[in-house]
């Protein structure tokens, strides 16, 4: 969704990054970002509960 989102509203995003149509720069960095993005989270939650659980059944 973030890649077709983004893709979606380019035209309308005329600044320029590094050198680069910011459009363009969305459009090929963007998507990937985002997916990472997911990832570092899912993990980060992911740990948290993991401990929890663990934490919980240590008392058993």
């Amino acid at each position: 969704m973030a890649s077709f989102g983004i893709a979606f509203f380019a035209r309308d995003l005329g600044q320029t990054v590094a050198g680069w149509p910011l459009n363009f720069w969305l459009a090929a960095q963007g998507s990937v970002l985002v997916f990472i993005g997911i990832v570092v989270v899912y993990a980060w939650w992911m740990n948290r509960h993991e401990a929890a659980t663990l934490a919980g059944r240590e008392g058993d």
